[in-house]
């Protein structure tokens, strides 16, 4: 029997994981990946969000150099399923990703889903952020909506995007910030990461599934094209609790503004803001319609 003692030793304790890779873009370039381990990392992404989760070595053959970046980088893509062992044993803070699990999703058709992406940046008319989303949504693509209907989104996300407080007055698809309960709000639409913002009860926050669709359709979550086809997937997969029925009822840009406010954003409601997002949506209608 090997003593306690001799237990916080690599290989005394070895200990399994499987989990999902969630992302790929490592900052040291080192071919690291981010994944969430079950039983490890909570689903309830506020308890563990993306920026929690720590960046997992992959291991690769030793055909490769190993070392000072000298060798190819890892191939896995996000949704990957994984698994691995932990370095430092029970404490399972140090995963190493040995292989991947395959799954429905082929690389060809996410490199073909990334090409086609690029593709349709490529194509979104408009000069600015704020005159392609415009465009997105009154396309067959984008859901056919009414330019009032289109402005009315448009003005919801004037406010909850913060232009109206950056010099570049357009949207910007990779900006964050901090609720005041500590919860991560990102993009255009600025998603929650708080189990309060789920679109159902034990469900994935908002901004994790944010991720999961951009990751399933094999798209970057942080460009315009990916969070402006997010949108749209929300309004039609929850028709009743995001109010699609609604919106599409509404005959003005102030009508559809409040609509999209109370079901989408569903932020804390209050006369200011309000009238704010009602002002901008008449804006963009004078604007682009």
């Amino acid at each position: 029997m090997i003593p306690s003692s001799y237990k916080e030793y690599y290989g005394d304790e070895n200990r399994w994981f499987l989990g999902v890779v969630l992302d790929i873009n490592d900052p040291e370039q080192l071919g690291r990946v981010k994944v969430r381990i079950y039983g490890v990392h909570p689903d309830n992404t506020i308890d563990a969000s993306l920026d929690d989760l720590p960046w997992s070595h992959v291991s690769v053959p030793v055909t490769e150099g190993g070392s000072s970046g000298i060798g190819t980088n890892t191939g896995i893509k996000p949704m990957a399923q994984v698994y691995g062992i932990f370095l430092d044993g029970k404490n399972s803070q140090i995963p190493l990703v040995l292989g991947s699990i395959p799954k429905i999703e082929a690389a060809e058709t996410y490199q073909s889903n990334i090409q086609e992406q690029r593709d349709k940046d490529l194509k979104l008319k408009g000069s600015t952020n704020l005159e392609k989303a415009f465009e997105y949504f009154v396309s067959e693509e984008g859901g056919f909506f009414t330019p009032e209907q289109a402005c009315g989104i448009l003005g919801n996300l004037h406010v909850e995007n913060g232009v109206n407080l950056r010099n570049s007055k357009d949207l910007d698809p990779d900006i964050d910030a901090t609720e005041k309960d500590g919860a991560k709000a990102f993009g255009i639409a600025q998603w929650n990461d708080a189990p309060r913002a789920a679109n159902r009860e034990g469900g994935l926050t908002r901004y994790a599934e944010l991720l999961d669709f951009s990751a399933k359709n094999g798209l970057d979550y942080r460009t315009l094209y990916a969070q402006l086809s997010f949108i749209k997937y929300e309004l039609f997969k929850y028709k009743a609790l995001l109010g699609i029925g609604e919106l599409r009822m509404a005959e003005t840009p102030e009508q559809a503004s409040e609509v999209f406010q109370d079901k989408y954003e569903r932020p804390q409601r209050t006369v200011e803001t309000t009238e704010e997002r009602k002002k901008e949506a008449r804006k963009y209608f004078e604007r682009f319609a």
